[in-house]
This record gives C-alpha cells, sequence and structure tokens, in this order.
C-alpha cells in the first residue's frame, strides 16, 4: 500500500476547497493514501487541493506574466530587475524558481488525482472530476511551454524519489497539452455544477489559445489558426458581452457570466487574511491603508505601473478609461463603493485627465465647486513614476481589481478571483486567430464585439475598427485595453514575436538599455532571452545532464 510521499516541499495534498469553502482542513498525513483515496471524501479532497495549486501559481506575484514588457515599468526600487529589464535575469532567480516549482506540484497533485480516479469508490461526478485534473495540468503544462520551452513531461503520479527527467520537446508537450484538453472536454459539463469549476467553455477557450500560440511556432501550421479560431466560437458559443466593463469588475461580482474560468478565493479559506488571498490589487493598486486610505489619499500604483503607452491607448470613447484607473480620488476612495449616489458630495484630491481633457481641465473645475478642489496633474511624461520614488502621486492607480472589504487593500493580500479565462478574452483570441488565418472580415467582426462594450453610451460607431485597418500592433493593442493588469502580457509578446520590438518602442527602462548601446535580452553566446531559464537548481538535481539550458543563460 501507497504512503502519502510529498515529493515537492510545501505541497500539502488536502487544503480547503478553491471552489468549495465551507470544507473543513483537516490532517491526513498520516493515512495510507490507498485507503484515504478510496473515499468519495478523501478523493475530493485531493482534487480540490488541485484547485488550490493555482493560487500558488499565480496569487503571490504577477512579475512573469507583466513585467518588462510594453505595459507595465518598474514602480518601485525593490522590484525583480531581471524580469524587468532582463539584463540581470540568471538561471537563480527566485521567481522563476518558485513558478516552476510550483506549476510541478499543480501536475503532480492533477496526475495523483488522475491515478486514482479508478480507484476510488463510485459515484457521479467521478468521470468529471478526473476531466478537471486534467484540464488544470494542462492549464500548468501552457505555462510551462510558453515560458521555458520543451519541458519534461509526467504524466505518472510520483510516489518515490525520481532523480533523473528527460527534456520533451516543445512540440512533444503541446500535443500533450492538447490532449489533456480535449480529454477534459469531453468530460467537463456545459454548466458548471458549482462556480469555479472548468466547463467545456473554459476547455475551448484554452483549447484556441494553445492552438493560436502553437501557430505560430516553427512546428505549427496555419490550420492551428483556423482550429483555433473555430475553438473560440464554441466557447462564445452564442455568447454576447452584456455587462458593462465596469460590471464586468466590480467588487463582489467575480462570479458573473463572463468569467470561463478563474482562481477562486474566499475569506473562509484564508488562513491568514494579510497573505493568503490574491496580491494583484497588491501590485497594480494604490498604495491604501486601513479603512480605505492612506494619509487621506491613494499613496501610488504599488510595483507595476502602466507605461505611457497605456495611456495613450485610450479615447474619449471608450468608457475602459474612467473603469480601469482611479482617474478621480476621493479623500477616503473606497467611499466610491459605500456611497455611490453621493460622490458629488465627497472631497476630491486628485483628478487625472486623459490627453483628450487637458485643454478642458480648468473648465472641468469651474464647473463644480466641490471639485474644484482636485489636484489636476497634467498629461505628461510625469505621470510615470521614477523607479526609486515611493511616494509619488503622479501614476493613476488601476482600479479594477480593488477589494473594499480587504484586511489592508494595498498591503496585504484580498479575497477576489483572478480571472484566468473570460469572454472579451475568447472574442480577443478568436480576433487574432482570424487575422493569422487571413480572414479580416471575421477578425474586425469579433474584435468590435469587445469594442461595442468598451463604448460609452451612444458611441459605439466611433469605437468600431475595419478590417482593412487590422495588424498585428492593432490586436495587441486592444487586448492591452481589455486585459490590463491581467496576467497575458509577456505570453502576448512572447507569442506574436514581438517582445524585443515593442519592449524597446514603449518600455523607459528597457528603451534606456538600447539607448546606451546594450540590448538588455543578449545572454551568454550572445543569445537573446526569450525564454526564462530553467532553475539552476532543477538542472544541478536532475542527474540527466543532457537536459540543457535555455538560450541566453
Amino acid at each position: 500500500m501507497k504512503k502519502l510521499f510529498i515529493i515537492y516541499s510545501g505541497v500539502v495534498l488536502l487544503l480547503l476547497a478553491a471552489c468549495e469553502p465551507f470544507l473543513e482542513e483537516e490532517n491526513y498525513t498520516s493515512i495510507v493514501a490507498d485507503n484515504l483515496y478510496a473515499t468519495k471524501t478523501g478523493y475530493e479532497g485531493l482534487v480540490n487541493s488541485c484547485y488550490s495549486s493555482l493560487r500558488d501559481i499565480y496569487g503571490e506575484e504577477p512579475w512573469l506574466f507583466c513585467a518588462g514588457t510594453d505595459m507595465y515599468v518598474e514602480g518601485k526600487a525593490s522590484q525583480p530587475a531581471g524580469l524587468s529589464e532582463y539584463q540581470a535575469l540568471t538561471a537563480t532567480d527566485g521567481s522563476v524558481l518558485s513558478f516552476y516549482q510550483n506549476l510541478y506540484k499543480s501536475i503532480q497533485l492533477c496526475n495523483t488525482a488522475i491515478y486514482y480516479n479508478d480507484k476510488t469508490e463510485t459515484y457521479d461526478a467521478l468521470s468529471q472530476r478526473v476531466a478537471e485534473a486534467q484540464f488544470i495540468r494542462a492549464l500548468a503544462y501552457f505555462k510551462l511551454v510558453q515560458h521555458f520551452g520543451g519541458v519534461s513531461i509526467i504524466k505518472q503520479m510520483i510516489d518515490e524519489p525520481v532523480t533523473s527527467f528527460a527534456r520533451n520537446s516543445s512540440e512533444e508537450v503541446y500535443e500533450f497539452i492538447i490532449e489533456d484538453l480535449e480529454d477534459a472536454l469531453a468530460g467537463l459539463p456545459v454548466e458548471p455544477e458549482n462556480f469555479g469549476r472548468p466547463t467545456k467553455g473554459a476547455a475551448n477557450h484554452f483549447l484556441a489559445k494553445v492552438y493560436l500560440t502553437r501557430g505560430y511556432e516553427s512546428f505549427g501550421t496555419e490550420n492551428d489558426f483556423t482550429t483555433a479560431a473555430n475553438y473560440a466560437e464554441d466557447a462564445i458559443n452564442g455568447k454576447g458581452l452584456n455587462l458593462t466593463y465596469h460590471e464586468l469588475f466590480s467588487p463582489g461580482n467575480e462570479n458573473n457570466e463572463e468569467i470561463l474560468f478563474s482562481v477562486q478565493y474566499d475569506k473562509v479559506s484564508m488562513l491568514d487574511l494579510y497573505s493568503d488571498g490574491n496580491r494583484q490589487n497588491y501590485y497594480f493598486g494604490a498604495n491604501l491603508g486601513a479603512n480605505g486610505n492612506a494619509a487621506g489619499y491613494p499613496a501610488r500604483s504599488y510595483n507595476l505601473c502602466p507605461t505611457m503607452y497605456v495611456y495613450d491607448l485610450y479615447n474619449e470613447y471608450d468608457s475602459r478609461w474612467e473603469a480601469s484607473f482611479m482617474n478621480i480620488i476621493y479623500e477616503r476612495y473606497y467611499d466610491y463603493y459605500d456611497r455611490p449616489d453621493e460622490l458629488d458630495q465627497l472631497v476630491v484630491t486628485q483628478y487625472y485627465p486623459q490627453s483628450w481633457e487637458v485643454e478642458n481641465a480648468e473648465l472641468w473645475q469651474e464647473e463644480s465647486v466641490l471639485r474644484s478642489q482636485a489636484v489636476i496633474y497634467p498629461y505628461s511624461p510625469n505621470w510615470v513614476a521614477s523607479p526609486a520614488t515611493l511616494l509619488n502621486r503622479e501614476t493613476p492607480c488601476v482600479k479594477k481589481f480593488d477589494d473594499p472589504t480587504s484586511y489592508a487593500s494595498g498591503f496585504g493580500s484580498n479575497s477576489r478571483d483572478i480571472f484566468l479565462a473570460r469572454l472579451g478574452e475568447t472574442y480577443l483570441i478568436a480576433a487574432e486567430a482570424y487575422f493569422k488565418a487571413g480572414d479580416l472580415a471575421n477578425a474586425a467582426r469579433t474584435i468590435n464585439v469587445v469594442r461595442t462594450r468598451a463604448a460609452k453610451s451612444g458611441k459605439e460607431a466611433e469605437m468600431q475598427i475595419s478590417a482593412n485597418g487590422i495588424t498585428i500592433n492593432t490586436i495587441l493593442d486592444e487586448r492591452a485595453l481589455e486585459l490590463l493588469g491581467e496576467y497575458h502580457r509577456w505570453e502576448d509578446l512572447k507569442r506574436t514575436g514581438t517582445l524585443i520590438e515593442r519592449t524597446k518602442m514603449y518600455n523607459r527602462d528597457i528603451k534606456e538599455w538600447f539607448d546606451n548601446g546594450t540590448n538588455p535580452f543578449e545572454g551568454v553566446k550572445s543569445e537573446l532571452k526569450l525564454l526564462r531559464p530553467i532553475p539552476q537548481q532543477a538542472l544541478d538535481l536532475n542527474q540527466n545532464k543532457d537536459f540543457g539550458q535555455n538560450p541566453g543563460y
């Protein structure tokens, strides 16, 4: 009989349920695994631990997904410089190591759940549970192949030490991901058993994104783009974007109709409200103290500041500007949520006009006695905080991840979900796939669904784009507007082969390297750092010395 082995440090197989927070945590580490997982209760706990592993991958730091791109620059000097500017990125980077380990921890949990699926007592949801485990495992491998290239494909539960791992090719990893997702698609329901579990729509979304990404690879084909578009349409399945952008991200509305899959949080399952939750607002939002203010105002964007490229994308017809940023800041910021019908009576401390408003800024002040108290920061490069400035209030903060109920918003963590797949992105995946397949009419049609929702009332026509105006940059611009702060941007630029070009053009810190005559992406042997390094610790522990490091490291 098999004992319960902890192969990777820090793995606890039976955590609180990611989507069923009412379950109580129990210590099963002294129980024989075969006996425990032969029961419905034990097996359900095992599958729940697969969901919980997503918190470790996404909930801590967003550097791997967002830093060092055209959209974000350092807002604080302590941000990992290697991931922000590449020059200092090495195989000993702690964030990369943690990311790599957490992905394989998730894979091992899923492998264990798949192994025990036909060894536990029979109950109605058993076939669905193995599909859920395959789905989560596929997500982990999709992250691995995008960030590290070819990696080891481990399909079996490991219940004893393994000291040697071979490296599979990227092509083999993509084939395995597709196989897992297609198997999951067959076993998942159309509607979730409860919110937080994947559905056929979620599987279709990720199949579309996997095929889209593979299509750019040397081993990809044009058929991949057509297939991606078909899967995206299956995920959309005639559904429109019926919520406003503000409603989509309104605190407390995480379980809405447009969310296909998310990392679930709940205060019941957060043992430490300060550190166990989602830190998305911590890195993108304001530095707010307890009760929603810090010395009367949000002090800054914390560690990831949008670049001027991001601010310049918005126009006067796009509602996403006000829904995404704290462009008007009240003395007690979270009164915005508590007293929405009294906004004109609240004290404004700062107002950030956009480019089209600057010429009317004085008029805007004169029209309201209350708002005349606002401090107007002119539209200028000074909006972007310098790396060493900790109390710079010249950068409008991202507000779409606000959590007015958090322990201490901006300092600790919060209980909002992290959206991994939502319908707005599905439309943009379809648009990019159609564009790459040469179908510009459908590319325009799908991207315009997103832009129609984003339009201010009565300005829908002004937000439409024509088929002949679509380029890959058009699509990347729309993804920037729609997915601000969500965990996609590095992968978007890496996928489309635009990482160096666009960061050199729009990222102040990376541009400075190039202006000084240094290519910050250039590593050893003059090879470019277009993948993350395989962690040195993993290479040292692997007795298969043919595994190899990625170029540039």
